[in-house]
């Protein structure tokens, strides 16, 4: 009978031990996954605060030469962080038209860019004209929603592109003025 016992007792012992086991396990296995998902919502936050500063240009039609300075110093500033060459997965880009601006002498591009006052990125604003009131002027825009490029593997943004607003000189002017006497811009 004594036997009998100290084989219960010696059963219970490696049950209880087993629960324990398995429950150290399946704590293990919970923080595991708690710093999993908490490192990939870090992720997550660093790619949308990195895009954040380009993605706030898109559709807009106001967009001045100082702006399009700013993005070319911050996209320079990543690529050297990251040692990024064309090609490489954290190279970022900043184009005007079809003709890539990153690696002008900023204070030379804006100079030579002074008359063109605004830009549009993800929208492209043309046939400007001006309307019987004076403090108004008709304007035509089509989203393209391809000017802000990603990366597929990283998410992150790795080409932007802006455009002159309007088809030549006298609708820039035109559009320039507009903007800046604050008239109203009727969208056709």
């Amino acid at each position: 009978m004594e036997n009998a016992s100290k084989a219960l007792i010696i059963a219970g012992e490696i049950l209880i031990g087993i629960l324990v086991l398995s429950l150290a396990a399946y704590i293990i296995t919970q923080f595991g996954s708690f710093s999993r998902n908490l490192n990939d919502q870090i992720s997550e936050t660093e790619i949308s605060s990195f895009n954040v500063n380009f993605t706030n240009y898109s559709g807009r039609t106001n967009i001045s030469m100082q702006e399009i300075a700013t993005i070319i110093n911050y996209a320079q500033k990543n690529n050297e962080t990251y040692e990024a060459e064309p090609g490489d997965d954290f190279y970022v880009d900043v184009m005007i038209g079809d003709v890539s601006i990153l690696n002008e002498n900023i204070n030379q591009f804006l100079e030579q860019n002074k008359n063109t006052t605004y830009y549009s990125c993800n929208v492209n604003v043309t046939g400007i004209s001006t309307t019987n009131n004076e403090n108004e002027i008709q304007a035509r825009r089509t989203y393209t929603n391809s000017d802000i490029v990603y990366n597929e593997n990283t998410r992150r943004v790795i080409s932007i592109k802006f455009h002159p607003i309007g088809e030549n000189e006298t609708s820039r002017n035109l559009y320039s003025t507009a903007l800046l006497q604050k008239y109203n811009i009727v969208w056709k």
